[in-house]
């Protein structure tokens, strides 16, 4: 089984050093103040290290002694959360494209059965200021980071397979997407809006007690992304119905009793994970009591502010069918392919 790379190969307690660490060939000087605009591939800069008169061995040699940072060099990376929820001076991390460690990273099963895959490629190919963990990112800054790394590494043209939604059509085809037109999606970070929790009024409950009725709210996190992915699975194997027993292949199967839900709660875990407190009231046992108790009107009310307010990108997308012409929207997938560099026509 292959070993994924440290993750975080650097001495503990090293600072990172923003805008000068950059190497200048990295990228624009716009991209190194922080544009994150481009999510076009990334080269090094190596011509001061070879000579024109270089034999192939003397330049092997070269390369092989160049410093990491040249080959595949660091840059500076403006979040849509403008860093304003981890306590940083600057909005930026850094971040380099996917090398060989980041490969073996994205191969390890082990990692990707337990959905610890993006994490460790985190470690990997983005630099945090006081040693943040990914883990702590907001959910939106990590799905930025996410398709970032993938247009740094393997440039802005995505294809992917999707399926036609149109229930008499679902034709399969293959699409190309420029991940260049998501930065004119960023929904920047709103330092007015103050630090977490966000004190957001509830319509309903403010007009049934005549008082006014809040919520604290605050922003997804990795983790929390985690646990949902994490509390998804448990739920399947916990509701799914049991095999035939080894060895009595004729037996009949026992009725599950324990049907899956056709609720999905989704929307109820996140509520539960988003609202710091009710009126100040802290306790999870009292909020999880008053989630399942919300109206819809106040429900919406929430899923709008945080929908207004969350920084990130809009991955959700207008395609057409080739097949039947049918247009239908679909959140930008991570395929297979995502890891991977376009297929170039005729090659």
């Amino acid at each position: 089984m292959v070993e994924p790379a440290n993750p975080d190969p650097r001495p503990e307690g090293e600072e990172i050093s923003l805008g000068a660490a950059a190497h200048p060939g990295a990228a624009t000087q716009q991209q190194l103040e922080g544009d994150s605009g481009d999510f076009g591939p990334r080269v090094g800069v190596l011509e001061e290290l070879i000579g024109p008169t270089m034999s192939d061995q003397q330049l092997v040699d070269a390369i092989l002694q160049a410093p990491e940072e040249k080959l595949i060099p660091w840059e500076n990376c403006k979040l849509p959360s403008l860093g304003l929820f981890y306590g940083w001076e600057q909005p930026f991390c850094q971040v380099r494209a996917m090398g060989q460690a980041a490969e073996k990273i994205l191969a390890t099963q082990r990692l990707a059965q337990s959905g610890q895959s993006i994490d460790y490629l985190f470690n990997e190919c983005c630099r945090f200021q006081n040693g943040l963990d990914p883990l702590d990112l907001l959910a939106g800054d990590r799905i930025y980071l996410l398709y970032y790394l993938r247009g740094i590494t393997h440039g802005n043209i995505y294809e992917f397979a999707v399926t036609c939604q149109r229930p008499d059509c679902q034709q399969v085809s293959t699409h190309s997407y420029d991940l260049n037109q998501l930065a004119s999606t960023i929904k920047w970070a709103d330092p007015n809006l103050g630090g977490e929790p966000f004190r957001v009024q509830l319509p309903y409950l403010t007009e049934t007690t005549r008082r006014d009725f809040w919520v604290g709210l605050r922003f997804l996190r990795g983790r929390d992304m985690n646990n949902l992915v994490t509390t998804r699975r448990l739920r399947k194997k916990l509701y799914a119905a049991p095999a035939v027993r080894a060895g009595r292949p004729n037996a009949q199967r026992r009725p599950n009793v324990h049907a899956e839900p056709t609720i999905d709660d989704t929307l109820t875990e996140n509520l539960q994970m988003v609202i710091d407190n009710v009126m100040g009231v802290k306790d999870r046992a009292k909020v999880a009591a008053f989630v399942a108790r919300m109206h819809a009107t106040d429900t919406s009310a929430v899923r709008e502010w945080l929908r207004d307010n969350s920084p990130g990108i809009e991955t959700t997308i207008t395609m057409t069918c080739p097949e039947c012409g049918q247009e239908f929207m679909t959140e930008l997938p991570i395929t297979e392919s995502f890891f991977r560099p376009t297929q170039k026509r005729g090659a």
